[in-house]
């Protein structure tokens, strides 16, 4: 078993996996309802889904196949750029995977898609239960907070030499 993503583009892929990823994550489990949804950003975004690959047992699609590898959807996250501000975001793992990787291997794809199309620098608005996460991949807490759906976020930003072990720019 081992992590698998790839990059979707709006308009271009189906994006409906990340969505339902994101709509159980935020929209379910966190009560996070803006978050869910679709919104005019979603548009023109980059997308990551990261899979679980294997053929070992998976709860959310009651399966075992010993014969033939699968793929099942786990997580997501966008890119969104705002001018020239690259903000990535919708960071949503599911519960039962949560701890193995799927998170850090989403934003550090983000990370690095944007270092590659030119960013100098990129931005996050954590939830502050989120922080010390973010600070692990090389993120820095900016003074800045504000509130969304009545939750805390601060906003956050990395650089290509801020990165902490491989950011892959």
């Amino acid at each position: 078993m081992y992590i698998q993503g790839k990059y979707l583009l709006a308009g271009l892929h189906d994006i409906s996996e990340c969505l339902a990823i994101r709509k159980e994550v935020f929209g379910g489990e966190q009560n996070f309802p803006s978050a869910a949804a679709e919104d005019i950003e979603d548009k023109s975004a980059v997308f990551v889904l990261a899979y679980q690959t294997g053929t070992k047992y998976n709860s959310t699609y009651n399966v075992e196949n010993e014969e033939k590898e699968q793929m099942f959807p786990v997580g997501t996250g966008r890119l969104i750029f705002l001018g020239d501000i690259y903000k990535i975001g919708r960071i949503a793992v599911k519960k039962e995977f949560r701890g193995q990787g799927y998170g850090d291997f989403i934003v550090r794809m983000l990370v690095d898609k944007a270092f590659i199309m030119g960013a100098k620098e990129v931005f996050v608005g954590a939830q502050e239960h989120a922080i010390p996460f973010y600070e692990k991949i090389g993120f820095v807490k900016l003074e800045e907070s504000y509130e969304e759906d009545h939750i805390i976020h601060y906003m956050m930003k990395i650089t290509p030499h801020m990165c902490k072990r491989a950011c892959m720019h």
